[in-house]
């Protein structure tokens, strides 16, 4: 039983060198050749024509230095490696191993395949796991899609069709530009994904992330990050976004937040909705809005906010559990219109607003409101307005409709139309 056995593994491994030495032995052929001996070594000097034979591949070169010892030669002038008309490199010079099927290029390195064209000043290719390796930078340009990309080192692997870009990576695309520590591109699919530090810039805007992906095909992104887009009027910040370029709408989650440049209105929330096509947004979940400027600071803290903008208005619409802490004005109602065009902010469904020391009631409350000051109010319906005198008397000011005009943020002047009432308590 032991002598089979060990029949068995002789006969197993005679088998297994067979079958390596056919797959890695180098086959040749040239038109002229010459046998010398170099520091003990035997070596075959092939020109006019020379070709090499390993497995599927086809390597040509005008001259070469054969080492029958290694299984191994040098090549010069006009390389070229046919990897079973799937894949074609080009060269100065190439160092070929046939044991380990392996092939240093160098010296305006091309490589191409049916979807890309690489160029390097040199190159490594493993012909048994297909896979090519640069170290001094490359240039690969998408024939389908029409954008170059540019890396000091990477990894192509042909099997899978990807290639993996590291340091310095610069992606040229007619549309947008992306500069990134890490890239990973499948020519397949034309899906990229993105490692480390990366920026994206296009016409209308620029996009800061730490990792994602997106698909040149559908047009579909994934973004995470720390992530800020900065476009010509507002900037954009947010832990994740998915981006639909086709439809124009972004998908954002974790600390969204939006920052209208032109207006000094920031909308903060943990979840949002942003299209580019309409210029509008929708924030939600602890959401707050703030205005700054140099008299007054104004949060509105609600469930979500709506912001719309074209080309004549600007709309923010607060809506449920509207609470305003302002340092001229502060309330809360169900929900808040705000117009950044015509400065106006409508206070609706049971508002009660506070001016200093006045409390302001009314089925709507309407404020004219610029860069932070407050020029006229409207209340409509049930209008009620209270002011401390002191500690026990408070006057009081009811109508059906009450219009306040202000000098310096405070009321000035108030004009009472339909069933007006007034209490006051002289000094």
């Amino acid at each position: 039983m032991k002598t089979i056995n060990l029949s068995l593994v002789v006969f197993l491994m005679i088998i297994i060198n067979i079958n390596y030495g056919q797959t890695t032995k180098i086959n040749f052929k040239s038109k002229k050749s010459k046998g010398i001996t170099v520091n003990q070594k035997s070596l075959l000097i092939l020109w006019d024509k020379v070709i090499f034979t390993n497995n599927k591949s086809i390597m040509y070169c005008d001259s070469a230095t054969y080492n029958r010892s290694n299984n191994s030669f040098i090549a010069y002038r006009n390389i070229r490696i046919n990897e079973n008309d799937s894949l074609e490199l080009f060269g100065d010079s190439l160092h070929y191993f046939g044991d380990r099927q392996e092939a240093f290029i160098y010296g305006n390195v091309e490589l191409n395949t049916n979807d890309i064209n690489l160029t390097a000043p040199s190159l490594i290719f493993n012909q048994k796991e297909k896979i090519a390796e640069y170290s001094e930078g490359a240039i690969i340009n998408d024939k389908k899609e029409g954008y170059t990309i540019k890396s000091k080192k990477g990894t192509l692997k042909t099997k899978i069709s990807t290639i993996y870009f590291k340091e310095n990576v610069i992606l040229n695309h007619p549309e947008y530009n992306i500069t990134s520590d890490t890239l990973i591109y499948n020519t397949n699919f034309q899906n990229t994904t993105i490692i480390g530090k990366t920026k994206i810039s296009s016409k209308n805007s620029v996009i800061n992330c730490q990792k994602g992906w997106f698909n040149n095909r559908t047009k579909k992104s994934s973004l995470k990050g720390n992530i800020f887009i900065e476009s010509n009027n507002h900037t954009f910040f947010a832990d994740s976004i998915f981006y639909n370029e086709i439809s124009g709408l972004s998908y954002a989650k974790g600390n969204v937040k939006i920052i209208d440049d032109s207006s000094n209105i920031m909308i903060e929330g943990n979840y949002g909705y942003h299209s580019e096509n309409i210029d509008s947004s929708h924030i939600w979940n602890n959401s707050i809005l703030t205005q700054s400027d140099s008299t007054d600071t104004l949060k509105i803290y609600a469930d979500q906010f709506i912001r719309k903008k074209d080309t004549l208005k600007e709309e923010i619409f607060c809506f449920n559990n509207v609470i305003i802490d302002g340092t001229q004005i502060q309330g809360d109602c169900d929900s808040i219109y705000f117009n950044e065009t015509d400065s106006i902010m409508k206070c609706i469904i049971q508002p009660i607003i506070w001016l200093d020391s006045t409390q302001l009631t009314g089925d709507k409350v309407e404020f004219k409101i610029h860069k932070g000051i407050v020029y006229k109010m409207d209340i409509e319906n049930n209008a009620i307005i209270i002011t401390k005198k002191d500690s026990v008397h408070y006057d009081q000011i009811k109508g059906n409709t009450i219009y306040g005009f202000f000098k310096e943020n405070k009321i000035n002047l108030m004009d009472i139309n339909g069933n007006g009432e007034v209490i006051y308590y002289s000094e």
